[in-house]
């Protein structure tokens, strides 16, 4: 069994804006990564606390190259606990690019990402997840695969993706 944590609203500090200043007071990166450690350090725990009778549970952690900094945080509390890979499940996306600089607000119009499932982008995108959460990666997707994006159709990516599989050995998937 797995007991999961979505890291979007931990990442950046914009992603959802309802009553957020009563649960996250500061949106420093500092303080971000603090709550984000809090609220993992609660997920593991609930994990240990759920296991039993010889199964173990174990804490999943879903990122996206748009949630800000959410596979930075998750790789370094990963790294700063010792936790081994084969004791945290990890998925991230790729496919979206977060662009509001760690504002809250921006100008009317302004995207807090922009979506782009290029084959360029693709490829910085897996480079900077490998170099933050490689190690504990099980499953990387696209990001909101629509057949607008041109993403189900791009041989190229497809390629890419293939090669991806083969070198790191990460199960690959698709949200929409």
């Amino acid at each position: 069994m797995r007991i999961g944590l979505g890291m979007a609203a931990l990442g950046r500090p914009g992603y959802i804006n309802l009553s957020r200043d009563t649960h996250l007071p500061s949106r420093t990166v500092e303080g971000m990564q603090s709550q984000a450690n809090a609220v993992m350090d609660e997920l593991f725990g609930r994990a240990a606390a759920a296991s039993g009778d010889g199964e173990k549970n174990v804490p999943w952690l879903d990122c996206a190259r748009s949630y800000g900094l959410s596979e930075k945080f998750v790789g370094e509390y990963l790294r700063s606990r010792n936790v081994s890979p084969d004791e945290v499940y990890v998925s991230s996306k790729w496919g979206y690019t977060y662009v509001a600089d760690w504002n809250v607000e921006l100008d009317d119009g302004e995207p807090h990402e922009v979506k782009d499932h290029s084959l360029p982008n693709f490829l910085k995108q897996v480079e900077e997840t490998r170099e933050l959460v490689g190690s504990y990666l099980k499953l990387y997707q696209v990001h909101s695969a629509t057949m607008e994006s041109g993403i189900l159709t791009n041989t190229g990516v497809h390629e890419a993706l293939h090669k991806c599989r083969q070198e790191h050995g990460w199960k690959l998937g698709l949200s929409v």
